[in-house]
């Protein structure tokens, strides 16, 4: 299929691994991780105290303030990344529809592209006005030589200094995710104890399109050296963005659609011991074997106490991909906050934002639509009608929701409550009564449009809480929950659509910041990384929050754990301004 939507692709990758060079800024000590961890920190500190926004806008946070004495000396490396790492998911059958199609996705990876060579020796020689003394992991750009004694930089407002920190934080924050990558493929990939426990199928799941993603990031970062370099003081980044958008989908969006398989091949391998043909033939091959059992888990370990990994573990780094899409988008919306209306940078950078959100949404539909193929085909065998028949698989047709609820019953029938199960779809509603083996029989199903839920306020039936009403076409049922939080999130699944939220009339909602990141479970559930910004629609009582995420406008719920409630007026109305900005600023171009 990749081929044919892109018939130049191993043109594109060849040429691509040919302009490698040796970058100014790729020998920093500092791991994206890293880089990611501290720009999500110092985020977080800007939204709790409006005192120092103009320290840290002025200072991005890739780097500690320069007024630290810390910055004078080398810096040790940074503690590891506290993100948490997506929960490993079932491993699928290898007969399965989602393991086939996955076998199809990758059967064109099997024969990959040469991996990258290390830069030689002899390619282009850094720029004299860009080298960065190794001592530190970046640096900003107004501390750059030809920047700091260039006679322009006094001539440059504040907000087109910071401006430029904000662009030059593309590059710096390019070449510590080309580090990473580089250590994924030199230490890993490469490597011949790993290399001898893996399958060629486990090895194209495990490692997808890696050694391509790393071809493209290094070419990326090789043209926004040489626009820094073209015009120090004034150089811009989006316009190289937009233009690589395109590469990146090739490469991107596969490897992110493929995420859920590597996640299940990792876990397989981790508690999965070599068979007994493996080990004779290791022990015929290689005679340290013959007294040893070595297995996946126990190579990776060790490749993980290398040093070169700076304590980080190899999952760590092979969710980098999905990262640092996301965080190039953050770079451009703030490029684009910071940008006159109406400029050519502004076109370009909306130009290379609108890309970068199609192809994360992309990615994301494409994630969508392969687990809900499974989970229907998956249902559709363990299913009987009750009621008459509704085909289940289809393309278009995606879970919204899906658990027990308790229905009571009229009070003149013998039994007054019965368990049955709801599966919320985009378009229809099932529900079932939930039988032995994992099986169900439907009941009665529903479209989406003749659905209305109505939250039960009062106390009905003595004591009884966490009711709702759920109206179908020609009835209604009263419904009970365990908690507060599944009625709340029940009512909200089956209210969608919901309207968009206006950002100009959003004064009165409360804002949270994210100090912990979370990995949704459950497809309501919104994931979260660190220093995301939600506004909130409601709240339960026992800890679950229902909000849109500003910077991207996905709404749904997560827990109030992970979330810290922002107090400064002055805060929240900077982050509405700055989500009313984007929005009218994309709706314009």
């Amino acid at each position: 299929m990749l081929r044919l939507c892109f018939p130049n692709y191993r043109n594109v990758l060849d040429t691509v691994g040919r302009k490698r060079r040796n970058s100014k800024f790729f020998n920093a000590a500092q791991l994206y991780q890293q880089y990611s961890e501290e720009a999500q920190n110092i985020e977080i500190l800007r939204q709790s105290h409006f005192d120092v926004l103009s320290v840290h806008e002025e200072h991005p946070p890739h780097l500690a303030l320069p007024s630290d004495p810390r910055t004078l000396a080398p810096a040790p490396p940074a503690a590891p990344a506290t993100r948490p790492l997506p929960p490993l998911p079932p491993v699928p059958h290898p007969h399965s529809l989602a393991a086939a199609a996955s076998a199809l996705r990758n059967s064109s990876s099997a024969k990959h592209l040469p991996l990258p060579e290390t830069p030689k020796t002899g390619s282009r020689p850094p720029s004299p006005r860009l080298s960065i003394s190794l001592g530190q992991s970046t640096t900003l750009w107004q501390d750059l030589p030809g920047v700091r004694n260039s006679t322009e930089l006094v001539q440059l407002s504040e907000d087109q200094r910071r401006l430029q920190e904000v662009r030059f934080e593309v590059v710096t924050s390019e070449a510590s995710y080309c580090r990473s990558l580089d250590i994924v493929v030199e230490h890993f990939v490469k490597s011949k104890q790993l290399g001898a426990l893996l399958t060629t199928q486990d090895r194209n799941w495990l490692f997808s399109r890696f050694a391509d993603v790393r071809a493209i990031s290094h070419s990326f970062l090789s043209k926004l050296e040489e626009k820094v370099e073209s015009d120090m003081l004034q150089f811009t980044v989006c316009d190289v963005i937009a233009r690589h958008c395109q590469r990146f989908k090739m490469v991107y969006v596969p490897y992110l659609t493929n995420q859920s398989y590597q996640d299940a091949t990792y876990q397989r391998l981790i508690n999965e011991y070599p068979n007994s043909s493996k080990l004779i033939l290791w022990r015929l091959c290689d005679v340290t074997f013959r007294n040893d059992n070595p297995n996946f888990k126990r190579v990776v370990e060790k490749l993980e106490r290398s040093p070169v990994c700076q304590r980080l573990p190899l999952r760590s780094f092979l969710i980098l991909p999905f990262q640092r899409i996301t965080r190039i988008k953050l770079l451009v919306q703030n490029i684009v906050k910071r940008t006159a209306p109406g400029t050519e940078e502004v076109v370009q950078a909306i130009k290379a934002l609108k890309l970068l959100e199609k192809m994360i949404q992309d990615s994301n539909e494409s994630i969508s639509q392969m687990k809900s193929i499974e989970s229907l085909v998956s249902l559709s065998a363990r299913v009987d009608f009750e009621c008459r028949t509704l085909p289940l698989i289809s393309q278009s047709r995606r879970l919204v929701r899906e658990g027990p609820v308790t229905e009571l019953m009229e009070f003149s029938v013998k039994d007054t409550e019965r368990n049955i199960y709801l599966h919320l779809f985009n378009d229809h509603l099932l529900l079932s009564l939930h039988k032995e083996g994992g099986r169900f029989t439907v009941i009665d199903h529903s479209p989406v449009s003749d659905l209305r839920a109505e939250n039960c306020r009062v106390k009905l039936h003595s004591l009884q809480k966490n009711l709702f009403r759920l109206h179908l076409t020609h009835k209604a049922l009263l419904l009970r929950t365990d908690t507060q939080s599944d009625k709340l999130r029940w009512i909200s699944a089956i209210s969608r659509p919901h309207p968009e939220v206006d950002f100009s009339a959003a004064q009165d909602f409360t804002q949270m910041q994210c100090i912990r990141a979370f990995v949704a479970q459950q497809p309501d559930e919104l994931s979260l990384e660190k220093a995301d910004v939600i506004l909130v629609h409601q709240q339960s009582g026992d800890g679950w929050v229902e909000g849109t995420k500003l910077s991207d406008r996905h709404r749904g719920w997560m827990p109030a754990a992970h979330l810290e409630t922002i107090t400064n007026s002055r805060v929240c109305q900077r982050n509405l301004l700055d989500a009313l900005k984007l929005t009218t600023a994309t709706a314009a171009v």
